[in-house]
């Protein structure tokens, strides 16, 4: 199964969502990262010692524990599955979560994140997506970003890999590495793009950093396989510690000495402890802003859509008032000025009539290339430049 609990007791299914928050401390949901399942994440080979359920839950028993396994053997194969996976498998993960949550009652629980390796990178999409749902049909989907409290990035490659670590992946009976390997090195397009989504929002989770302290062994060579300056960037208000295991060891814990057994420990037991009163505030004033966002799109709705007066049909200078851009292009981006040209001469001129739409509606382009061929900076670019004319 994609979701798993390792706990079972909640409270009965006819209590309301906020007695469930108030009940129950909240959920800590697992991700593993590119190269072991959940479990073998969680669990010491030596030993045979899963630490969440052996060693944590015995000191908290109130909470529950969620694990989630995507095939990340696909994103490791060469010439499988497609540049930039994020945003197709965290809507895969979104909607598994919002309907296990919803079968529960729990659509408003407290969740604190543990994530290692790109299990951080793909969280962040998620929480950046499910933010964006703000349609009735699909706001239920919100609730993601709404009910999270607190992030464990556990040697989440938030600024990419090295090109020694590249070495991890790769399979000697397969030729070459996965695209999507490639695109996780430093300074990527999709690194980037997923980085620009979350910051926004950050400020709304109280969010751990954790690094590895001991290189990786990879054939005859050693290497950190996510270094300190991008698993845990100068973000404000961010913690950071450092634990002293490879990459892979980071999240393994034979007894609860083990090196950085107790910062988990302390976090986890802190985060869940203190999310409750916080969610349900949350959860209040996000009632709030939806009753006034269905409004303010019903009025939309209803809102002439042109204003006939002196400017019919002229040409006009206009600042376009339903412009959401989430980021903005990167200032090392350069060139493409014919394609824009180009692009500019496709979409016309600007012209505020009641003909507008009736000569053809809106106009599509569709942009393609290679990946990280710098589509997306492009077409960021082409938004920030036309958007007064």
């Amino acid at each position: 199964m994609p979701i798993e609990e390792l706990t079972n007791g909640d409270p009965p299914a006819e209590f309301s969502a906020l007695e469930l928050v108030e009940s129950v401390n909240g959920r800590i949901v697992v991700l593993h990262g590119l190269f072991e399942s959940t479990l073998d994440t969680l669990t010491d080979a030596a030993t045979g010692v899963v630490w969440i359920t052996d060693l944590f839950l015995p000191y908290s028993p109130q909470a529950r524990i969620l694990t989630y396994d995507y095939d990340r053997r696909a994103l490791l194969r060469p010439g499988t599955g497609i540049v930039d996976p994020l945003l197709s498998l965290a809507t895969t993960f979104l909607g598994e979560l919002v309907a296990e949550r919803a079968l529960a009652g729990a659509l408003n629980r407290p969740i604190v994140f543990l994530c290692h390796g790109f299990g951080g990178l793909l969280l962040k999409r998620a929480l950046s997506l499910s933010h964006s749902r703000l349609g009735k049909s699909t706001e239920r989907l919100r609730s993601i970003y709404v009910s999270t409290y607190a992030i464990l990035f556990v040697g989440t490659p938030h600024q990419g890999i090295p090109r020694s670590a590249l070495r991890f992946a790769y399979d000697p009976e397969v030729a070459g590495l996965s695209q999507f390997m490639i695109s996780l090195l430093e300074g990527s397009e999709m690194l980037n793009e997923a980085a620009d989504q979350f910051m926004p929002i950050m400020k709304q989770y109280r969010v751990f950093n954790f690094w590895e302290e001991l290189e990786s062994e990879i054939d005859d060579t050693t290497t950190f396989v996510v270094d300190r300056d991008s698993a845990a960037p100068h973000w404000a208000d961010a913690e950071q510690c450092g634990i002293r295991a490879t990459h892979l060891g980071m999240l393994k814990f034979p007894t609860a000495r083990a090196f950085g057994y107790t910062v988990i420990k302390e976090a986890l037991t802190r985060y869940v402890k203190s999310a409750p009163a916080t969610i349900k505030t949350r959860w209040f004033n996000e009632k709030k802003f939806l009753d006034a966002e269905h409004r303010r799109q019903a009025e939309e709705l209803l809102k002439p859509q042109f204003e006939f007066g002196s400017t019919m049909n002229k040409d006009v200078e206009h600042t376009s008032e339903y412009y959401l851009v989430s980021h903005c292009s990167s200032i090392q981006f350069t060139g493409r000025k014919q394609q824009a040209q180009e692009l500019k001469e496709n979409f016309g001129r600007l012209l505020y009539s009641p003909n507008q739409i009736t000569r053809g509606g809106h106009k599509i382009v569709v942009i393609h290339g290679l990946g990280g061929s710098g589509k997306t900076q492009f077409c960021l670019r082409y938004a920030e430049e036309n958007r007064v004319k």
